[in-house]
């Protein structure tokens, strides 16, 4: 069976004739660290094949590809005896922290307050050249710096103390962990974790966005990971993009995938022809989705959505190829990692507020250089409604996008005003994000401040189903305008790839 599964790996990584042939006639048995040394090659050309423009040979196995070159790493049920918490007059705050190696990457949970046992539902997209995880279960301490109770090391596909690859490729392989202490301290609780890859790993992706839990793709710096930009054919974006499903925590409104109508090609709306788009410059970008951000309840929001990056499978937002199959304007963005959340006003989810977030880290390496902003953990800075107002307005026949940047006057006297209380450098940076996040706006609308509409139509239902506006979207997709669209009926997406 092992045998079996190894030539099945080599084919899906495309490796060398001399690793196919391995995987054919060469010794079984060998443990997982001996088949990622085996298929390290065919795994770096896959990659290379995939990344930075080139398309896939079909939506199927491309999607196959890249499945079995990453796992989602579950960490969930966990029980410290009280014995070992740091809380003398109550139950332990606690969260989790993972480390992945030999990549350092880490990862933190939500915390679990005053409470000893819980499921701090963390998971994490982890690739197969990891070779383990350390796991360690903190207390929170609101004084003092948090308390570390117990940790423990658990093997990655990478190890040759994995578990079976059958396993971990259909059903996942399902552990739980005795935690110790630094000091010696043994058996101061448990933790349940479990790794997933192949068409497991997707389908447990999605059963997360069901219930609204975001897979988390960056590590806790938000400075390690790389995204690239993958081609996909444009006729089949339901099956290449992570969308809300029918079903999803999500609310229905936002399930399936949307087409960004910038240009207004598809108006007028016969039920409503007196909408209408108003701003006539627009990004090079066409689709967005909500299938892989979570779902918050107490704020209402869709978190997490990325505009230049995605989990390394499915994706969220597209963009129109430009010259030589790329998109500068994806390149352009990509650097400063940015995050929206869209928030929904009320329960009657019928207008949302678009949030930007910019990570810290990513500032600071853009200003002072890019080893300061990799030290520490990130944090996201929201850029004010004021400057950039982002809003959706719900239609009968879809949603309105409505965008107001502040006038010039105004914003001259932020920059002005950030320039005096942190100096040069800053300044400049603060007028790069807004050149990022409105610079493609018609002149007028920067100097006078108007509001910008566009309608968003979905084109494919909670269920993967095409909607009346499929056709129009295909046809303004593969147009092969050469000032916007050089894809020949493709079109890209951003995702992380290390």
């Amino acid at each position: 069976m092992k045998g079996l599964n190894l030539l099945a790996l080599c084919a899906v990584y495309g490796a060398s004739t001399w690793a196919h042939e391995q995987c054919n006639s060469g010794p079984l048995g060998k443990d997982c660290a001996d088949e990622a040394g085996l298929l390290q090659l065919g795994r770096q050309a896959a990659a290379r094949g995939r990344a930075a423009g080139h398309s896939h040979s079909n939506a199927t196995e491309g999607a196959s590809d890249t499945l079995n070159e990453w796992a989602i790493l579950s960490i969930t049920n966990y029980h410290v005896k009280e014995e070992h918490s740091n809380d003398w007059f109550s139950y332990a705050d606690v969260y989790a922290r993972v480390k992945v190696h030999p990549s350092g990457k880490g990862y933190a949970s939500k915390m679990i307050v005053n409470n000893n046992k819980g499921n701090v539902d963390l998971h994490l997209y982890v690739p197969r050249s990891a070779t383990s995880a350390t796991i360690d279960l903190y207390d929170q301490d609101d004084v003092f710096s948090d308390y570390l109770m117990g940790s423990v090391n658990l093997p990655l596909l990478s190890s040759p103390n994995c578990c079976a690859q059958s396993q971990v490729g259909d059903t996942g392989c399902d552990y739980k962990l005795s935690m110790h202490r630094a000091d010696g301290t043994r058996d101061i609780g448990t933790v349940s974790a479990s790794v997933i890859s192949g068409k497991g790993m997707q389908t447990r992706a999605r059963e997360l966005n069901y219930r609204g839990v975001l897979v988390l793709f960056e590590d806790i710096t938000r400075t390690k990971d790389t995204m690239a930009s993958f081609s996909i054919k444009s006729v089949d974006v339901e099956q290449e993009l992570s969308y809300a499903r029918a079903g999803s925590v999500i609310p229905e409104s936002l399930h399936g995938i949307f087409w960004m109508d910038q240009r207004g090609v598809h108006l007028p709306v016969p039920s409503d022809p007196g909408y209408k788009q108003v701003c006539n410059m627009s990004a090079p970008e066409i689709l967005v989705s909500y299938g892989a951000g979570g779902w918050n309840p107490e704020t209402l929001c869709v978190e997490g959505v990325r505009q230049y990056g995605g989990p390394p499978i499915g994706g969220q937002w597209t963009w129109f190829m430009q010259k030589g199959s790329k998109s500068p304007s994806w390149a352009a963005g990509e650097e400063w990692n940015a995050k929206y959340d869209f928030c929904f006003r009320d329960k009657t989810f019928q207008e949302i507020d678009v949030y930007v977030g910019v990570s810290v880290n990513k500032i600071i390496g853009k200003t002072l250089g890019k080893a300061l902003g990799t030290w520490t953990e990130d944090t996201y800075i929201t850029v004010p409604r004021w400057i950039n107002n982002v809003k959706m307005n719900k239609k009968p026949w879809g949603w309105d996008r409505e965008t107001t940047i502040a006038p010039e006057a105004f914003r001259s006297v932020i920059k002005a005003t950030f320039m005096e209380q942190f100096g040069t450098t800053l300044s400049n940076a603060a007028e790069s994000l807004m050149e990022v996040f409105s610079g493609y706006l018609m002149e007028d609308m920067m100097r006078n401040g108007i509001a910008c509409h566009y309608p968003v139509f979905q084109i494919i239902d909670g269920h993967g189903r095409q909607t009346e506006h499929f056709q129009a979207y295909l046809d303004w997709a593969t147009n092969g305008r050469e000032d916007i669209n050089t894809g020949n009926g493709s079109q890209l997406v951003g995702r992380q790839v290390g």
